[in-house]
């Protein structure tokens, strides 16, 4: 029945990892949830994201060894799309407890959400709607309709030569990956380094590899114009020089999407636009709540589910306390992977730490040995006085599984010394951490 006032006792606004966790955990409980989504259920990780990215990254994988056409590779990742969504086409809410509308929210005032010609009406209502891909300030840029992450997946036809603009996670990924189903691929970052996040080792590692595998890389790229020519091609214009492409795919950085009517209502945002938020999760607006992509944060779908479960528990207690602080581990899956938990050697030693380090090539073991894939190396970061870890990064493979390890150590003050002590089965991957630590106590026994 439209134009119905509801009362809930909350309302949540977006379906990904964080809405997805805050209703059901609510609606399990027995409290009346609404939850709004105007696209697609399970957000920008199972639709655009994660999910059919790492599919992809797979199935170029295979490509080394045979090769797989465009349209096999599609339909594979729909596949495995349809195989983590599940065949409820409800997600399964009415189960939780939690009613599910389809259309854009709007805010009316604090606590009243407008779907259409309904509105819900709550006392607490979480934003937790995530970002869009953005694009960079280069004239000619979005007349050229570029590619993203959310258009990528649709295309017709792989482009033979393509650029891909942006070396963090998603075109590192998303560029090599295509690189190996068929595409000519050139690679621009702005800044000096690809994965800037990342280990300089790392980062001047992994574009050797690339380099290798015959990508491209231009590092310091300043892009000056874009153009959509005649015959279809996209012309980009640099301080290097002119390069010219069938398409070009944007991974350079995200907006966060704001509902309409929140920003009339007071909402304040950081310098980035991102909603700004208390501690506890608080938005400015009084009941208003925001969680995962759209506030800003470690934008990780694992960091989102552990942003919402406190977030969560914050609702239904009526508190405001801080979310705990945590080690926030993350991948790229590049092939070879990256881990990274903690500091970088150079953030800690800005924090005025003595540090030392310990490394450790992946071709020295014999896990990475009896399966090919040697490449890589395992980089610690201790305390030079006590060992403590505050940093373990990788480059090999199964580097993504390796972060988790090295955080947990790193989170409950494990030292160097612990983890080498500690026995690993042989031969796995994961004996790279505890013999890299093993060489940090050594650094740190010769100083």
């Amino acid at each position: 029945m439209a134009g119905i006032e509801r009362q809930y006792e909350l309302v949540v606004i977006g379906n990904g990892a964080a809405g997805d966790n805050i209703a059901r955990t609510l609606g399990r409980q027995g409290r009346k949830v609404a939850l709004v989504e105007k696209a697609h259920l399970g957000g920008e990780c199972l639709n655009d994201g994660c999910v059919p990215s790492k599919a992809l990254i797979e199935i170029a994988r295979e490509a080394r060894r045979h090769p797989i056409s465009w349209n096999e590779a599609l339909a594979r990742v729909h596949a495995v799309q349809l195989l983590v969504r599940g065949n409820d086409p409800g997600g399964g809410f009415d189960r939780d407890g939690v009613d599910l509308y389809w259309g854009e929210a709007r805010f009316l005032a604090p606590g009243r959400v407008a779907v259409g010609d309904d509105v819900l009406i709550a006392p607490d209502v979480v934003v937790a709607t995530g970002t869009e891909p953005g694009l960079p300030p280069v004239p000619g840029l979005a007349e050229a309709r570029p590619l993203t992450n959310r258009t990528i997946f649709r295309v017709a036809q792989l482009p033979r030569r393509l650029a891909v603009i942006g070396g963090g996670p998603i075109g590192l990924e998303l560029g090599q990956a295509l690189h190996r189903l068929g595409s000519e691929v050139t690679l621009f970052e702005g800044l000096d380094r690809v994965a800037a996040t990342e280990e300089p080792e790392v980062s001047l590692e992994l574009q050797r590899i690339f380099e290798a595998e015959g990508i491209r890389v231009v590092t310091g790229a300043k892009l000056t114009r874009a153009e959509r020519l005649a015959d279809g091609t996209v012309a980009l214009e640099t301080a290097d020089g002119r390069f010219v492409v069938d398409d070009v795919l944007v991974a350079a950085g995200r907006k966060p999407v704001i509902p309409e009517g929140l920003a009339e209502l007071g909402l304040a945002r950081d310098s980035r636009g991102f909603i700004a938020i208390e501690p506890c999760g608080r938005t400015s607006v009084p009941g208003t709540w925001a969680a995962g992509d759209v506030t800003g944060k470690f934008q990780f779908t694992h960091y989102a589910a552990y942003q919402a479960h406190h977030i969560a528990k914050h609702i239904a207690e009526g508190v405001c306390e801080p979310i705990p602080d945590a080690i926030v581990p993350w991948a790229i899956f590049t092939d070879p992977e990256i881990g990274h938990a903690g500091m970088t050697e150079a953030q800690a030693r800005e924090r005025g730490l003595a540090v030392a380090t310990g490394m450790l090539a992946a071709r020295e073991l014999d896990w990475f040995r009896t399966t090919g894939q040697v490449e890589g190396f395992a980089k610690v970061v201790v305390d030079a006085e006590t060992g403590a870890l505050l940093g373990a990064h990788f480059l090999c493979a199964r580097a993504s599984t390796l972060a988790g390890e090295a955080c947990l150590a790193i989170q409950h003050g494990l030292t160097d010394r612990q983890v080498a002590g500690t026995i690993h089965p042989y031969p796995t991957a994961g004996e790279l951490f505890r013999w890299a630590c093993a060489r940090a106590v050594s650094a740190r026994q010769r100083t």
